[in-house]
């Protein structure tokens, strides 16, 4: 929404009367709203944080004050500030489509910048949780500043084409400018006869010359404004008392009438940008409700209350309390519109719709269908007032025994030396016995174990105990590190609620904020610097549909286990990047950046860019692609070894069928060896049967030369035995 100039009153009519009444009665329903409890109950919780006194002191007795409330309150601050700081991006916007992821890595970049470096981010947040903490609601408002800065440059004897030059800057407008005129001598030029023309000569032979004609050359000096635009967006802390809402509401976003309330000089609403005469005409109110506010008045000391009222001798320091709603206006078809009322001195100074209320809340214990929920002050409050009160009797009750009342005998002591208390000092009297000390008991052996049950239900009530601020060396004896840590984790559960509270409404609600501001008012490229980078970013290419997580570091364990964690996570990311390369489905080198990254963030580094480089989703695309072509083409190692294998393969399928032959010619060998035997031996049985038959030829001769010829048979025997023997001469 513009803050800017060119703001002026509306013409009164029937319409602007409504407004006003309408405005006039939200502003008086939430002041009588804010008075009748919640402003008293803020005005005390600022009190008791301050150790103002109660109000029930006794002189002479102790008066002293305990700080319950700001030990609870002092003590949960840094818990709650490392949650939200511990990381460099507080918050991290997520792509709700495909395609989107880079994108909002810079919506996430560019918002977290606007909040930590174009804004005190970091005050903001501690301001704003210390309100929500002590003053029931804390609230911070966002918008978009028009700003420009105007500085003066002085430029001298210019020639027109450089002022053009100058000129060309859109920055650049003239202020004011003076122009000279420099005449400059041209050289002598030789005379032509106009009738001949030629060039004339004089009597020496040499040409007669003439003076040229001179130049005449225009000089600007101006005076030049750089109007440099540094409209950004603007957060700053609104004080409780500033704020008002409808007594109906629940949130900001249901609200039907919010406004911020604020004590502005007459020159500031002209500065603004508001009329003069308007301005001039605003009545002021000596009864203002703002200063009368019990919050106002306890945050400052006596005496140090700045003077706001509106009487000043300087009309222009006049205060006005001045008003900037965010009301529902019932339209003529019976909807209703959000409207921007500007509302000062029974005038409505500015008049506009809008489409956002720039206000967003925190409250710790939110209470249910009520707007202003609880604040660890109230949880505190009631046992600040016990613990005062008691150790207020312990030390009256320490006075009075170390410096007790004595009966004296009247008559028998001197009371002027009794009553000065000297030491050494000697007491005159009559009779030993005539003082008589009045024994006071003492109360401490009661009280000490009142307060140590006093301090455990401030632990149970609020999260903020020895334990979770560092623990007690006596606390650890005898105790396991399990035990140890179950303690720890139960002693920050409440913290860690109230920091999930407050992630989820106010600080989501506002860098949702200032995104909707950038995407709406910055309409030209701005450059900003990331990680140690120029990163240009324009807001209109963005689309405005991005869900948005806060990154409070909930859940994770303590920041050593975190670390731990991280470095597992590291060592099986790189084995497995080792094992199956880069273009593995499980891990890629931009993950694995990002791993590094959060391990550098949790070692208290904020900037890793420092250590390591960024890698975009297109250079993380090109080492997969590279990847994955290496792993088709070996590498020179690889192809070397694959050669070394493929000979030796060979060699031994060579000596395998080397082998083999050489195992088929043994054995032909043998087989070669065993026909030769075989032949041998049937050789050795035919000349073993042919000597058989020579025999028996032999025999059956003989028999026939001692027989003779006598019988036909054995004739025949003879001829068998000689058929035979032609048969076996024939076989051989």
């Amino acid at each position: 929404m513009d803050y800017g100039t060119n703001k002026k009153s509306k013409n009164t009519s029937d319409d602007d009367r409504e407004l006003q009444n309408l405005v006039q009665e939200g502003i008086d329903d939430a002041i009588s709203y804010i008075d009748a409890d919640i402003s008293t109950e803020r005005g005390d919780a600022l009190k008791y944080y301050l150790r103002m006194p109660y109000g029930n002191e006794v002189e002479g007795r102790s008066q002293v004050v305990t700080g319950e409330v700001a030990e609870a309150v002092d003590g949960a601050m840094p818990a709650l500030m490392r949650i939200f700081t511990q990381s460099s991006d507080s918050v991290v916007f997520e792509p709700v489509n495909k395609g989107d992821e880079e994108t909002a890595e810079s919506i996430t970049s560019v918002v977290n910048h606007v909040f930590s470096k174009d804004n005190n981010g970091h005050f903001i947040m501690h301001q704003w949780f210390w309100d929500a903490l002590v003053q029931k609601v804390g609230v911070v408002k966002a918008y978009w500043n028009d700003a420009e800065d105007t500085t003066i440059e002085e430029y001298n004897n210019l020639t027109e084409e450089e002022l053009g030059l100058v000129l060309s800057d859109d920055e650049l407008s003239i202020k004011s400018q003076e122009t000279n005129e420099m005449v400059i001598d041209t050289d002598p030029v030789p005379v032509v006869d106009q009738t001949t023309g030629e060039q004339m000569m004089d009597d020496m032979g040499q040409p007669v010359m003439e003076s040229g004609e001179p130049l005449i050359e225009t000089l600007y000096s101006v005076k030049l404004n750089r109007t440099i635009n540094n409209s950004r967006v603007k957060i700053e802390n609104v004080a409780p008392e500033e704020f008002l809402i409808d007594r109906r509401a629940t949130c900001i976003n249901s609200a039907g009438f919010v406004a911020q309330r604020s004590l502005l000089t007459r020159a500031e609403l002209v500065q603004m940008g508001y009329d003069q005469d308007v301005v001039d005409n605003l009545a002021t109110d000596d009864n203002i409700d703002l200063v009368n506010s019990s919050e106002f008045a306890n945050r400052y000391a006596d005496g140090l209350s700045p003077n706001l009222m509106s009487t000043s001798s300087d009309e222009t320091q006049q205060r006005i309390q001045y008003f900037e709603c965010y009301i529902d206006v019932g339209n003529k078809d019976g909807t209703a519109t959000k409207h921007r009322v500007c509302y000062a001195g029974d005038t409505i100074l500015h008049d506009e719709e809008c489409d956002y209320v720039p206000f967003y809340t925190l409250c710790p214990f939110p209470i249910p269908h009520t707007f202003y929920g609880r604040s660890l002050a109230d949880r505190t409050m009631d046992l600040q007032l016990i613990k005062s009160t008691i150790t207020r009797q312990m030390l009256d009750n320490l006075y009075l025994t170390n410096n007790s009342r004595v009966g004296a005998v009247e008559g028998q002591v001197n009371l002027d030396d009794l009553l000065t208390s000297t030491a050494g000092g000697v007491i005159r009297m009559k009779n030993p016995n005539a003082l008589v000390p009045l024994t006071v008991q003492s109360s401490a052996a009661q009280s000490f174990p009142m307060l140590e049950y006093l301090d455990n239900v401030q632990a149970k009530r609020t999260g903020v105990s020895d334990i979770s601020q560092g623990l007690d060396a006596n606390i650890l004896q005898n105790v396991s590190a399990t035990a140890v840590a179950a303690m720890t984790t139960q002693s920050q559960g409440k913290l860690e609620l109230i920091a999930r509270t407050f992630a989820d409404t106010g600080v989501k609600d506002l860098f949702l904020g200032i995104f909707h501001l950038l995407c709406k008012y910055q309409d030209k490229e701005r450059t900003i610097k990331i990680n140690k980078e120029y990163v240009p970013f324009s807001p209109r290419e963005w689309d405005t549909q991005y869900s948005v997580s806060v990154n409070v570091g909930l859940g994770h364990g303590s920041k050593q286990e975190r670390v731990a964690m991280l470095q597992m996570i590291l060592a099986k990311q790189e084995q497995i990047i080792q094992q199956y390369g880069v273009d593995n489905p499980l891990v890629n080198i931009k993950q694995y950046r990002e791993t590094l990254g959060k391990f550098i963030n949790l070692s208290g580094f904020e900037d890793d860019a420092v250590f390591l480089n960024d890698i975009t989703e297109e250079q993380n695309q090109q080492l997969i692609a590279q990847a994955q072509e290496a792993g088709k083409q070996p590498a020179a190692e690889v192809q070397a070894a694959q050669a070394i294998a493929d000979a030796e393969i060979q060699k031994a399928q060579m000596k395998a069928q080397n082998d083999a032959a050489e195992l088929e010619l043994k054995a032909k060998q043998i087989e070669l060896d065993s026909a030769k035997a075989m032949l041998e031996l049937q050789q050795d049985k035919l000349q073993f049967e042919k000597e058989m038959a020579l025999k028996e030829i032999e025999m059956a001769t003989k028999a026939e030369e001692s027989i003779g010829k006598e019988n036909q048979a054995e004739m025949k025997l003879v001829l068998e035995a000689v058929d035979k023997i032609n048969k076996i001469n024939t076989e051989v």
